[in-house]
């Protein structure tokens, strides 16, 4: 199976993944996908896009929102279940209970509320279909291969 990675993911930034690939035998060819990081060359219904934590998930939902709610549309209208894959593992409570870092002076990196984030989650799945999951960024591999080659979604 050959697994190809967007072009606009930086090579080399996801070592674990790379790690993961390698260890299972799942070969990576890096080209322009259409939607999302991940999909596979034999089969593009889903694809995966990664963000490496509930910030960057934030800056996308509201910073870059509408580049970000294009990609969702275009996922759409091509057909394509997009799991947007979250490498952070949440607090006890879910998103509810996260808290935003802070910069050294103890202000918020952040003004939007986690409730804020949890409703335009809710929104985009609506909306567009898009899936959101949070995992650990030791099995977000697994989970990508899960999801691209049987939909399975993360728990």
């Amino acid at each position: 199976m050959i697994l190809l990675e967007d072009t606009r993911q930086q090579a080399g930034k996801h070592k674990n993944l790379d790690s993961y690939f390698k260890r299972t035998g799942v070969q990576v060819e890096r080209c322009a996908l259409y939607v999302g990081d991940y999909a596979f060359a034999n089969d593009m219904r889903r694809a995966v896009d990664t963000k490496s934590g509930v910030m960057e998930l934030m800056m996308d939902m509201h910073q870059d929102h509408d580049r970000f709610a294009a990609e969702c549309e275009r996922a759409q209208q091509a057909g394509i279940g997009l799991l947007i894959l979250i490498e952070e593992v949440l607090p006890e409570g879910g998103l509810a209970a996260w808290v935003a870092p802070k910069n050294r002076f103890g202000q918020s990196l952040t003004k939007a509320s986690p409730e804020t984030l949890r409703r335009a989650l809710h929104t985009m799945t609506a909306k567009y279909g898009v899936r959101f999951r949070f995992c650990s960024p030791n099995s977000t591999g697994r989970h990508i291969i899960e999801y691209l080659t049987e939909g399975v979604l993360p728990p």
